[in-house]
C-alpha cells in the first residue's frame, strides 16, 4: 500500500498554471530584449545616417538618409513602447519591481502573513481596473502611426496598447495563483531570485 500523499487536483492545476506563467515570463523576456536590440539598432542607424552628409557618385547618401530616418525613428519608438509594456509582466513576475517592506518587517511575522494575501488582492483590484479601461483605451487610439510602415500599411495606434492589456491580464492571473499557492500550501517562489536561477 502506497502511503505517499498525492497532491489534490487544485494543487496540480496551480502548479501547472504557475509553470506556464513562468514560461510566458521567459518568452516575454526574449521579446522585450528583441525590442530593445531593434530599438538600439534603429537609434544607431538614425544617428549614423544623419552624420553622413556627402554624395558618392550617382548614389545620394544624404537623400537616402532622409528617407530612411522617416520610418526608422517611428519604429524605434514603437519598439520602446512594446518593450516597456511586454517587460511590465516580466518585471512583476521576477520580482524586479521596487518594494518597500521595512514597515511590514518591523511590525513582525503576523503582518507579513497579512501582506502575503493583501498585496496580491490589491494587485488583482488594480489590474481589473486597468483591464476594464482597456476597451476605452483601445477605442480612443484611432488612426495610424505615421512612419510605422509594414507591407500591409502603417500600423494602427491601438497596437501600442495591446501588450499592456496582455501584461495586465497575466499579472492578474499570477496574483490569483499566488493566493491559491498559499491556500494549497505551495511555497511561493515567484517574485524572487528563484525565477532567474531556474
Amino acid at each position: 500500500m502506497n502511503s505517499e500523499i498525492k497532491p489534490g487536483p487544485l494543487k496540480l492545476v496551480v502548479q501547472a498554471t504557475d509553470l506556464q506563467l513562468r514560461r510566458i515570463s521567459d518568452l516575454f523576456l526574449i521579446f522585450a530584449n528583441v525590442c530593445l536590440c531593434l530599438m538600439l539598432v534603429g537609434t544607431a542607424a538614425t544617428i549614423i545616417l544623419r552624420l553622413i552628409n556627402k554624395s558618392l557618385g550617382w548614389f545620394d547618401i544624404a537623400a537616402f538618409s532622409t528617407i530612411s530616418t522617416y520610418w526608422i525613428w517611428p519604429w524605434t519608438m514603437q519598439f520602446f513602447v512594446w518593450m516597456s509594456f511586454i517587460g511590465f509582466y516580466v518585471v512583476y513576475r521576477r520580482g524586479k519591481d521596487i518594494s518597500v517592506n521595512f514597515l511590514v518587517v518591523k511590525i513582525g511575522p503576523s503582518m507579513m502573513k497579512v501582506t502575503q494575501i493583501g498585496v496580491p488582492l490589491l494587485i488583482i483590484v488594480l489590474m481589473l481596473v486597468m483591464l476594464l479601461q482597456m476597451p476605452t483605451i483601445l477605442s480612443s487610439q484611432v488612426g495610424v502611426i505615421d512612419g510605422v510602415i509594414t507591407p500591409w500599411g502603417e500600423l494602427e495606434r491601438y497596437t501600442l496598447s495591446i501588450p499592456l492589456g496582455v501584461s495586465c491580464f497575466l499579472i492578474l492571473l499570477n496574483s490569483v495563483i499566488t493566493i491559491l499557492k498559499i491556500y494549497v500550501g505551495i511555497e511561493d517562489q515567484t517574485n524572487s531570485t528563484f525565477e532567474d536561477k531556474g
